[in-house]
């Protein structure tokens, strides 16, 4: 089941026509490596995406896919993981991570403020980023390493249940 559906994320963003902007790097979309699916490319990919998942940072995408270049992994898998943080999860990931950070680094932890305006957030946003970011690395490398453990545990079951299977349709063509 695993291979079936990343084959088939893959194939669909490869086979897909690419805005301009992508053209210059026709070479890697057109490379098997970057969209490959075995074990290793797919559970590597997924740990990439994890982690950028709780990276505060804009564009964690792109990160995510300038690593997935550097690791010779499925580039859109690697995408794909980062959604892990969406608009409804992101806050409290990320307030996770800022309580985390702030623990790690035995700081205190600030409250909420209640009259936050767009000056205010800048303001607030200085102070606590970098406690913030100390806190996702530290979540997205936990969290990442669960993913890929969990994932290459699934591969693993769902590939030692296909052999099983095709040993037993062996043993009954044989038997009649």
């Amino acid at each position: 089941m695993p291979k079936k559906y990343f084959t088939r994320v893959s194939r669909a963003f490869r086979e897909k026509e690419q805005p301009w902007f992508l053209h210059p790097f026709r070479y890697i979309m057109g490379h098997p490596v970057y969209f490959s699916v075995n074990r290793r490319s797919i559970t590597r990919a997924i740990w990439i995406g994890v982690f950028c998942a709780f990276l505060p940072i804009p564009m964690q995408m792109l990160v995510a896919a300038m690593f997935a270049l550097a690791a010779r992994v499925n580039i859109p898998v690697a995408m794909a993981g980062v959604w892990v943080t969406n608009p409804f999860t992101m806050g409290p990931l990320f307030y996770l991570a800022y309580k985390l950070g702030a623990t790690l680094l035995n700081v205190p932890i600030e409250p909420w403020p209640e009259d936050l305006g767009f000056a205010g957030f800048g303001s607030e946003l200085g102070d606590i980023w970098k406690i913030t970011l100390y806190g996702g690395l530290f979540v997205g490398l936990a969290s990442a390493t669960l993913a890929y453990i969990v994932t290459g545990t699934i591969w693993r079951i769902s590939t030692a249940s296909r052999y099983k299977m095709r040993a037993a349709q062996r043993r009954n063509k044989i038997e009649r």
